[in-house]
């Protein structure tokens, strides 16, 4: 069993979300299955202000490159939102996660 830990960041934003980020993590060695775990988040509506928590998305998907088996590649998925149901305050934040893959 290999572990390997990142983070993903998210940039200020409004407009739309939830959003999609993603980053490579590269093994040593080559793996045949691999998932990816998220070991925390630091999120906030930028600035941090008053804003009441309506709605958080995080999520994480992991895929192993099918054409070089050391490189896997994670997608974030973070949403952030008010009690408005629309996606009209700025919002960022940071996705902590590791790779624990065979």
């Amino acid at each position: 069993m290999q572990i390997l830990s990142d983070t993903i960041s998210f940039n200020r934003f409004r407009g739309d979300g939830p959003r999609q980020q993603s980053t490579e993590v590269v093994f040593p060695t080559g793996v045949t299955q691999a998932t990816a775990i998220l070991t925390g988040f630091d999120v906030a509506f930028s600035p941090r202000d008053d804003h009441h928590l309506g709605d958080l998305e995080v999520r994480l998907e992991a895929a192993i490159d099918p054409l070089a088996p050391r490189r896997v590649t994670v997608q974030a998925t973070f949403g952030l939102r008010d009690w408005s149901g629309e996606w009209d305050d700025n919002y960022e934040g940071e996705i902590f996660f590791s790779v624990v893959a065979e």
